[in-house]
């Protein structure tokens, strides 16, 4: 795991670990390294781990505390400038864009940066075309789904409690076993 690990925040090592080999395998089938392959697997390597970096460091540029050293540190530091573009880009105009194959999709970037209270500062103008009341029907479908879903969760206390911390057994392997295709 050593070889994907970046830090604990995101679990990206294990994901990093197995596109890896699974890239190795698509481009290494046999003994012979062409150098053209070997510059491919380098630059998609560099592209899949820069962009998980990005989305790290995302989370530590953007918080807002500053109760120590380590966070000021955080606040004040250089950032890539990809990261700074689609900071940038989402500010102006609340877009994110998945590039390529990167393993963070939109959502999970807008969740960091609304949850770090970065905001875009205009909405897209296609908003402004639809209806008031379609508007507020279509938001009401939302809070009512979301609702109706969580409803159907257990608290968590009585879902901690319903857990089973016993040791696997024999059994237990077994079980899992048959059930992984």
């Amino acid at each position: 795991l050593a070889a994907g690990f970046m830090e604990p925040l995101e679990s990206t090592s294990i994901h990093l670990v197995q596109s890896g080999i699974a890239r190795l395998l698509a481009m290494f089938p046999d003994r012979h390294c062409d150098p053209v392959l070997v510059d491919a697997y380098n630059q998609q390597t560099r592209f899949e781990y820069e962009r998980v970096r990005d989305f790290l460091i995302l989370h530590y540029k953007a918080t807002e505390r500053d109760d120590t050293p380590f966070w000021r540190q955080c606040g004040a530091m250089e950032i890539p400038e990809r990261l700074a573009q689609r900071i940038a880009l989402f500010r102006r105009t609340g877009l994110i864009f998945r590039e390529g194959e990167e393993l963070f999709a939109e959502t999970g970037w807008l969740q960091v940066m609304l949850g770090q209270r970065i905001e875009p500062e205009h909405h897209h103008p296609l908003a402004d075309e639809l209806e008031e009341s379609k508007l507020q029907g279509f938001l009401s479908d939302i809070r009512t789904l979301v609702a109706r879903a969580a409803g159907r969760l257990p608290m968590h206390d009585d879902f901690v409690a319903r857990l089973d911390t016993s040791a696997p057994t024999a059994k237990h392997e077994r079980e899992f076993a048959r059930s992984v295709p």
